[in-house]
């Protein structure tokens, strides 16, 4: 039913006039159509929820005053921002987790070739306190995840 009403609404932009309804196989008892009808609800209801599913949920912090209501993705990429600001750091990902009212970023980072590996683990994990410090927040940074890229890699993750 759906897909009929989109052919004719472009039909209709298209200065056309086409009718599918005709040629829709529509059920004659009133039984039959709540039946259809209902399952065209039961589609769109789906579909609302896989689009709400999808949208990252928010940290609610607490803080001086009240609680902090913040999108993930918005502090995912202020930390994105704050590492990248680093030379040898190619890309990076964060991750939010908030238990307990204990916050926990979680750090995966790409380094450029030849990169200490070990001392960029302890300098980033620094640099994620403290750039989440400067926002008010404790948040405990255990270890990165980093992963030195080879040369033939560094060229296709900077595409």
């Amino acid at each position: 039913m759906l897909i009929a009403v989109a052919i004719e609404l472009i039909a209709a932009a298209a200065g056309r006039h086409v009718t599918v309804w005709r040629s829709v196989p529509l059920p004659h008892s009133h039984e039959a159509r709540a039946f259809a009808l209902a399952l065209l609800l039961a589609g769109c209801v789906a579909l609302v929820a896989l689009v709400l599913r999808a949208r990252p949920a928010a940290l609610v912090l607490a803080v001086e005053g009240g609680s902090l209501r913040l999108p993930s993705d918005t502090l995912e990429r202020y930390l994105v921002a704050e590492l990248a600001r680093e030379p040898d750091v190619v890309s990076s990902r964060v991750a939010f987790d908030l238990r307990d009212g204990r916050l926990t970023a979680r750090l995966w980072v790409a380094l450029r070739p030849l990169s200490p590996a070990a001392a960029m683990r302890e300098r980033l994990a620094r640099v994620a306190a403290v750039a989440l410090g400067e926002l008010g927040l404790a948040a405990e940074v255990p270890g990165p995840d980093v992963r030195v890229l080879r040369v033939r890699e560094l060229a296709r993750r900077l595409r």
